[in-house]
Parts: structure tokens; C-alpha cells; sequence
């Protein structure tokens, strides 16, 4: 940790602005601000960051951070409001476009039944609303009650399509609006329809004892850290991958199933108590 004095000191002998050494500085000072404070790397590829920094170096010298205080205070309420002003720009080409009602059901960390409700046009994608439905039981019903109210909401005239996934249910009510409303049109999530598609193939007979396979090598691999760590030497990938779906997951294991079987050709089998490959 750096104290404000040492801080002053080092600007004092800050290099030359425009030189390779000071530039050199002034990277290390933002790598100490990331590192400190655990911030992710990918951070420095968001536009916001390239605009800070245009910024701060159109200002020059003498700028005063801006404190937590100020950040807490004016400068998040502007923020909102610039917020505010985009999403009613992009409201104002409803007229022009049409749009897609989406809908996303999710759990959170504390086990919530959350719906997001989402307004998609061509100009861009504005969040309307997170509804709770912990305590609803998630029947057609409730489903078609909640899209027609938000269309009601937003302009019949408006909405072109509603995009839901493909349960049961949403599929029903879907069916539900489009008889109500016969100018729109229900439209099933097409990555929740791939997921299906694999879900059926998973379950067809020349499959199935392959996934099975598939899972009890993972399985063994990431339970066993010698072992988990000879794949990651020889095969520089990873089998798990927690942010896809869980029949691509599934599928994702098995073509990289050819990991474990690397392991046991470099001769590692006696070590790790497997019988050596045939």
C-alpha cells in the first residue's frame, strides 16, 4: 500500500509527459489500481475504460479524482439520467421498427424464481422489468397473463413478436397470444430449442452409454488433483465448462473426453493406479 505523501512524491518525479518512460509510469500506476483492487483484466477491452482514459489525458495535469463521495452522488445520478436518455432514444424508434418482447426465466443465488422482461428493436435491447414469481406456479395461465399485460403496456400495435423458451407452458401460452393478438407472432428461443435437440440425441441409445462414459471420466479427473493436473500439462484445455448450458456441457465433455487418454499415453497409468491403455 502506497501513503499520499509517497503518492506526491512520485508525481513529483513523475517523467516527461509524451516519453516512452512515462508512459511506462503511468501503465504502471493503472496496473496497480487493477491489481489492488482484484479487478478483472478483460475490464481494460470496455469502451468505458478507452473513454476515461481519453479523458484524463485531454484534461492533462492538475485533475483531481473524483472522490467516493462524488462518485456515489453526482456524478452516479448524471449517469442515470444519460441512461434515461438513451433508452428513451431508443424507445422513440418503436414506431419506426416494431419489436421483440423476450422473456428470460432464471433462478438467482438465493434460489428466486426471476422472469426478465426485455424490449428488443434494431436500435437496441432496453431491460423493462424483473418479475418475481417465487410464489406463482408457472402455468400457462400466469405466463399468458404476464406477456399480454406487458404488451398491453407497451402498445399492441407495437410488439411484432413475443420470444419465449420452449417448455411446455410458455409454448401454450404463446398459443394463447398469438389467438388473442393474431398479428403477433410466438417465437421459441432458439438456443433453448438447440439444448432440447441435444437432449434428445443424448438420450438415443448410441449415445447415451457414451455420456455416461463421458461424465465418469470427468468425474475422476477433476476428483483426483494428480490427475486433474497431468491433463492441464498434456491437453492445455479445460473439460468443465460451468457457463454453457447443460446439454452443451455434456456434449462439450464428450469431445474432449480424449483428454483422459492422453494422460494414460504418456505412461502415467501405474501412477495414478489405472491399468495402462490396451
Amino acid at each position: 500500500m502506497t501513503t499520499a505523501g509517497a503518492d506526491r512524491g512520485e508525481a513529483e518525479m513523475m517523467p516527461a509527459a509524451g516519453t516512452r518512460e512515462g508512459r511506462r509510469q503511468v501503465c504502471m500506476d493503472i496496473g496497480r489500481f487493477f491489481f489492488e483492487n482484484a479487478i478483472p483484466f478483460n475490464v481494460a477491452t470496455s469502451p468505458a475504460y478507452f473513454s476515461m482514459m481519453r479523458s484524463v489525458g485531454l484534461y492533462g495535469r492538475g485533475l483531481k479524482a473524483p472522490s467516493m463521495y462524488e462518485l456515489r452522488t453526482w456524478i452516479l445520478k448524471e449517469e442515470l439520467q444519460n441512461t434515461e436518455r438513451t433508452i428513451d432514444e431508443i424507445k422513440r424508434t418503436w414506431i419506426e421498427t416494431g419489436v421483440t418482447i423476450m422473456s428470460d426465466g432464471w433462478s438467482d443465488m438465493k434460489s428466486r424464481s426471476l422472469i426478465n422482461i426485455l424490449v428488443n428493436n434494431p436500435y437496441g435491447t432496453v431491460f423493462l422489468r424483473s418479475v418475481e414469481a417465487s410464489d406463482e406456479v408457472k402455468n400457462a395461465t400466469f405466463i399468458f397473463n404476464l406477456l399480454d399485460g406487458v404488451i398491453e403496456e407497451i402498445g399492441e400495435q407495437l410488439v411484432v413478436q413475443v420470444v419465449t423458451d420452449n417448455a411446455s407452458a410458455y409454448k401454450a401460452a404463446g398459443q394463447m397470444l398469438m389467438e388473442k393478438r393474431t398479428h403477433l407472432y410466438w417465437t421459441p428461443c432458439a438456443a433453448h430449442c438447440i439444448d432440447l435437440i441435444l437432449e434428445d440425441l443424448g438420450d438415443l441409445p448410441q449415445h447415451k452409454s457414451a455420456l455416461a462414459r463421458a461424465k465418469k471420466i470427468t468425474k475422476f479427473i477433476y476428483n483426483h488433483s494428480w490427475v486433474l493436473s497431468l491433463m492441464r500439462k498434456f491437453s492445455k484445455k479445460e473439460i468443465i465448462r460451468p457457463a454453457t448450458t447443460r446439454y452443451v456441457h455434456i456434449f462439450y465433455i464428450v469431445n474432449h473426453s480424449n483428454c483422459m487418454f492422453i494422460v494414460l499415453t504418456f505412461g502415467h497409468c501405474e501412477s495414478i493406479g489405472l491399468p495402462p491403455p490396451i
